[in-house]
């Protein structure tokens, strides 16, 4: 779970800078200091190793499938007389995933017992051991946080010294340079600086340097001398830290020489944050965009190139997702939309009453709870925002390629690779990720004369705000989700109001409330309910029906309170199972419908005229505004884009019996192709932002797989049909089957729907299973 940014901070403050406190003795602060970082989590797979290197104990990390070739040498932070592999071990696990090596991380002596040179002195050897092991010195990195920043620089002025081949690559995060604490934000920022005093280096200083009185020497005055033809450095420093002077100083200088170097200041983040990844985003973007560059500078290969289609909830989480994972580079992770701007279905849906009908905590990402919510079922406003908020803190933008509409993806066999048609250009891509949702076409009514209609015509999805309705008489057709929702909000503005209903939808009340003052604890706790809530409710829906009955129940009570009236209330009563179509949420709908100027036709529309609306019995229905409330084309996954595989395999002709995918996410005969929504991950009851979050977690294990070496991954036709086969034998059990609704195609296919419980497909998708397709190298 990622903590807020000021939760973060008095973390830091509360815990780790007591810890730090020389009213601690030494012996104590160590272990203590390990001890909480053993409370941050690693990355999935990761695998340590004790040894030594050229003597020196070490430990090595390697996150799951970082075989490098490249190495990495992290030399810990800690003021030279704290830290140790234990206490930046999720640190370098993290940066281990990014950067695709192993990392190795030397036990160098600590002050007092061992002051200047004894750290310098084994951070050479271990440097040195990993070129006596064969490694090339271009395809080591080094790097070092801190105190470790200021041992890196030693190293390569010491190996420098000696004529010894430098390093690839450089990373320092807040290194310390300046012994002599003479730089003026040191005292400027002793404020703002969550982690580190003035006085706390003084005494480290003093400590590591012993009985020595002269800085005279290099390694201990790097920011003094000669800077030039130095490898690649990248540095990472919080705006608000004591220790920024030194970076700023050490950049300059740098560029001054003639030097290739990059420069992270995140202004208001203290000293060493990226310590915090896996806590703090902040801290998991600048240890990605690290690892990204060393990748680049050892020459482990560039990220494979991808390509998402949609920036609503699937594609802003997928591009959160691999960006954390070290793809910060534009060029390799691309998100198209056709739309002018991000949100999906939550920017295009604009119409009045647009709200979500699944609880705000459990519709968002888990590890970016939200703070936009005004409502318990947050309002299409808060969502929009809410994402557009995700977009740039997650840095995104220079990702995105907004107002540009995929028509077309071609495999192209030779290159291995897609390309992709786009307002106009064509853009190659190792990897592509339809992220377009099953809601994002609007399905309109075949109606003998709806397009000769004299007066407006808009679908809910495409809402016309030109449209005045003050005064007017309007026609909705359909009573889907959208349609409960805009038509009590425009009741009041309206003359009249007709509702065309096909078929009565089941309703069940709408526990909505605003939201006051929000606590993370009570937030966690709300989500952990809203989550059994609705876990419950999906088994009711496929495997335990008698599930069902609390929501059957609850759904008989609204209309017997909500309409007094017995005819209409009979009109209103569904002739299907609860949960066979889309259970609804509303407490205002049935209402609406009883108000004098609002009527429910239920006579079939025979067609549009004119004036208004004919039905089946001949009555006339006269309207100046018609709005369709009739849904989208659900089971169209991907219309009108065309996916071309090899041998020019069009995926909708592959499709033409009704969608079908391995897990919802890969087809058979169409490489690097992963799907996000794609067919039967729908849920009846949840949040589909779970479902997705599954899906993003296995495609970044895909695309981290490909950035390995291996070239092509297709899913294998016999482990596609086995899971087909099981996916509908399951649905033919559920309440999906007794009638019809938008979860099937004209033959009666469950196409949408999920059979199972979210924690389920969680379990199926946290493992990408190598075995189950066809690699390609």
């Amino acid at each position: 779970m990622r903590l807020p940014r000021p939760v973060a901070r008095q973390l830091t403050r509360g815990v780790v800078r007591p810890l730090l406190s020389p009213r601690l003795p030494l012996g104590l602060r160590r272990p203590l200091l390990d001890a909480t970082a053993r409370v941050v989590p690693l990355p999935r797979g990761t695998r340590r190793s004790r040894g030594t290197l050229g003597g020196v104990p070490a430990e090595r990390v390697v996150a799951g499938g970082a075989t490098g070739p490249h190495q990495v040498l992290y030399l810990h932070g800690g003021g030279y007389q704290t830290g140790s592999p234990t206490s930046h071990r999720a640190l370098a696990a993290h940066l281990s995933t990014a950067a695709g090596a192993p990392v190795h991380l030397p036990v160098y002596r600590l002050a007092p017992e061992h002051p200047y040179p004894a750290a310098v002195d084994d951070v050479v050897e271990a440097y040195r051991a990993l070129r006596d092991a064969g490694h090339e010195a271009q395809r080591i990195a080094v790097a070092g946080d801190s105190a470790g920043g200021g041992l890196v620089m030693a190293l390569l002025l010491r190996l420098r010294a000696a004529g010894e081949e430098l390093p690839g690559s450089i990373g320092l995060i807040s290194p310390w340079l300046d012994l002599d604490l003479t730089p003026p934000l040191l005292r400027l920022n002793a404020a703002t600086d969550a982690m580190l005093s003035p006085d706390w280096l003084a005494g480290a200083a003093e400590r590591y340097l012993g009985a020595r009185s002269t800085r005279a020497e290099e390694p201990l005055r790097p920011l003094d001398a000669d800077l030039s033809g130095l490898p690649p450095v990248h540095v990472v420093a919080g705006g608000d830290e004591i220790l920024v002077g030194d970076s700023d100083a050490l950049v300059a200088r740098l560029r001054a020489a003639g030097g290739t170097v990059d420069y992270l200041r995140a202004e208001g983040l203290w000293h060493a944050y990226p310590v915090l990844v896996g806590l703090l985003r902040e801290a998991d973007e600048a240890v990605a965009a690290l690892g990204a560059a060393i990748r680049r500078d050892c020459g482990g290969g560039r990220n494979p190139r991808v390509a998402v289609v949609g920036a609503g909830f699937g594609g802003i989480g997928l591009g959160m997702a691999l960006r954390s994972a070290g793809w910060t580079d534009p060029a390799e992770l691309t998100i198209l939309d056709r739309a002018d701007g991000v949100g999906g279905v939550w920017r295009a849906n604009t119409y009045p009453g647009a709200a979500c009908d699944v609880p705000s905590h459990l519709y968002s990402f888990a590890a970016e709870p939200g703070t936009e919510w005004s409502r318990r079922f947050a309002p299409q406003p808060d969502i929009l925002r809410y994402l557009e908020r995700l977009t740039r803190e997650h840095g995104l933008p220079p990702h995105l390629r907004l107002g540009t509409e995929v028509t077309e993806a071609r495999w192209d066999e030779e290159r291995r690779a897609w390309r992709l048609s786009a307002g106009g250009d064509w853009i190659e891509a190792d990897v592509l990720v339809p992220a377009c949702g099953q809601l994002s076409r609007p399905a309109r009514p075949n109606l003998p004369g709806l397009d000769r209609f004299p007066g407006p015509v808009f679908h809910s999805a495409e809402w016309d705000h030109d449209v005045d309705l003050a005064g007017k008489r309007v026609a909705v057709i359909g009573t889907g989700a959208s349609a409960i929702q805009f038509v009590p909000a425009i009741a009041d503005r309206v003359a009249e109001l007709r509702v065309f209903q096909r078929s009565a939808p089941h309703v069940i009340p709408k526990p909505d409330r605003a939201y006051g003052r929000r606590r993370p604890g009570r937030r966690a706790a709300a989500r952990a309910f809203w989550t059994a809530f609705f876990e419950l409710g999906a088994l009711g829906l496929t495997s335990l029906r008698t599930a069902a009955l609390p929501f059957r129940l609850a759904s008989a009570a609204l209309r017997r309170l909500q309409v007094p009236d017995p005819e209409l209330r009979a009109r209103l009563t569904p002739d299907h199972p609860i949960g066979c179509k889309r259970i609804l949420i509303s407490s205002n709908y049935y209402p609406t419908l009883s108000r004098p100027h609002v009527h429910l036709v239920t006579e079939a529309i025979a067609e549009v005229t004119a004036t208004g609306l004919r039905t089946a019995d001949g009555t006339e229905h006269p309207a100046d505004v018609i709005i369709l409330g009739t849904g989208f084309r659900a089971t169209d996954f991907l219309a009108p884009m065309k996916v071309f595989g090899p041998g020019g395999r069009e995926l909708s002709q592959e499709w033409r019996d009704g969608a079908r995918a391995h897990l919802g996410i890969t087809v058979p005969g169409f490489p690097n192709l992963f799907l996000l929504y794609g067919p039967n991950t729908n849920l009846g009851s949840g949040s589909i932002v779970a479902m997705l979050e599954c899906q993003i977690g296995y495609v970044r294990q895909a695309v981290e797989l490909l950035r390995r070496g291996v070239r092509t991954l297709t899913v294998r036709p016999e482990v596609a049909e086995r899971y087909d086969e099981e996916i509908q034998r399951r649905l033919a059990g559920t309440v999906w089957t007794g009638c019809r609704s938008w979860y099937r195609t004209a033959s009666g296919r469950i196409v949408n729907n999920w059979p199972g419980t979210v924690a389920e497909y969680a379990r199926r998708t946290r493992r990408f299973e190598v075995d189950e397709y066809e690699v390609g190298a």
